[in-house]
């Protein structure tokens, strides 16, 4: 007996049928979804795995070597990698890369022309490159500490100055492109700006009556251990801060009219073997001094024998306040940390 589906059963069946087609489609559709997907986070993985694998190649050149190529500047740039920290304050390894480019370019024009940098190391230009960009976060630390601000036209009128050294601002513009690669603009920014900020500060620390008074009543202090029976050469070699220092403060014999009008007033009023009662103030800073002796000599003055008087005299300087000075001891009590495995020009700073 043949079986007979009625029409029914037959829509039934083709319905289970139509039904199980869809099922299929359907999680074919989403397997290919789920490959899509998975396909594309493959191609972002690899990608971020190669940019790690860059950013770490780059980070290792201009860590472990020093490097300040193209690549390894570039990589530097985009993650901002700092080649030191000056009180927590970065500074960018581009730029210390951007100014070791100028500065190698210096010392290739000076080598041609005869200039003084001619004779530069590469350890000699990265100290260099380094010191300036520190000095400039010290200068600006110390500026807003005086509240010292500089406008556009301080800088616009030491530009004047400069420009009316040359021909034309065309002559000034080639010769800066030719000795360091940069523009007048780049030498605003990065010369011109910083001076007038330094000197503004110069003149404020040369004021500042605190600092003053710190330079004499360390010379007071060194004075009275003296009095108390220290030995006035050791104290000269151990606190002096000038150029003497190491021969124990001494001045060599001396006659009138070759020292400063005050130092000199005060030594030629002195006794042999006597000490200065107080420090002796002179625009070099304060002064403690010591008559060794005295002599008269013959001297022939516009064809006439004369006695001349001098001196044998030791002294104790402490310098007046000065931005050299002052910044040297912002650079000592800063925390500088270098990350780069070059020259470390503040660890001699250090130990000096």
């Amino acid at each position: 007996m043949q079986n007979h589906e009625t029409v029914e059963e037959k829509i039934e069946s083709q319905m289970v049928e139509s039904s199980t087609f869809g099922v299929c489609v359907s999680a074919f559709q989403k397997l290919k979804e789920t490959n899509a997907r998975l396909f594309l986070y493959g191609i972002v993985g690899v990608l971020a795995l190669s940019l790690v694998g860059m950013a770490a190649a780059g980070v290792y050149r201009a860590y472990a070597m020093g490097a300040t190529d193209a690549f390894t500047v570039n990589v530097a740039q985009v993650i901002r990698l700092p080649v030191l920290k000056v009180d927590g304050v970065p500074i960018m390894y581009a730029d210390y890369a951007e100014d070791i480019k100028a500065i190698k370019q210096m010392r290739d024009y000076d080598k041609k022309n005869g200039g003084p940098g001619a004779d530069l190391t590469e350890e000699q230009m990265s100290d260099q490159v380094l010191w300036r960009l520190a000095n400039t976060i010290l200068v600006d630390r110390a500026a807003a500490k005086y509240n010292i601000r500089i406008s556009d036209q301080d800088v616009e009128n030491l530009k004047a100055t400069v420009l009316q050294q040359y021909k034309d601002t065309a002559t000034v513009e080639k010769e800066l492109a030719e000795r360091y690669g940069w523009t007048l603009a780049d030498y605003e920014e990065k010369v011109m700006r910083p001076f007038v900020l330094q000197n503004s500060l110069k003149q404020a620390v040369e004021a500042d009556p605190s600092l003053k008074a710190n330079s004499f009543n360390k010379a007071l202090d060194v004075l009275n251990q003296i009095k108390g029976g220290a030995d006035f050469t050791a104290m000269a070699r151990k606190h002096g801060q000038d150029g003497t220092a190491a021969e124990g403060g001494d001045l060599g014999w001396f006659a009138r009219g070759e020292m400063v009008p005050q130092f000199e007033a005060a030594v030629f009023a002195m006794r042999k073997g006597e000490i200065s009662q107080t420090p002796v103030e002179s625009p070099f800073g304060f002064h403690l001094i010591k008559l060794e002796d005295t002599k008269k000599e013959n001297k022939k003055e516009n064809g006439k024998q004369v006695m001349v008087e001098k001196v044998l005299a030791r002294h104790i300087l402490f310098r007046a306040p000065d931005i050299e000075q002052y910044l040297d001891t912002m650079a000592r009590q800063a925390d500088i940390h270098l990350y780069s495995r070059i020259h470390n020009p503040f660890e001699e700073m250090r130990r000096s």
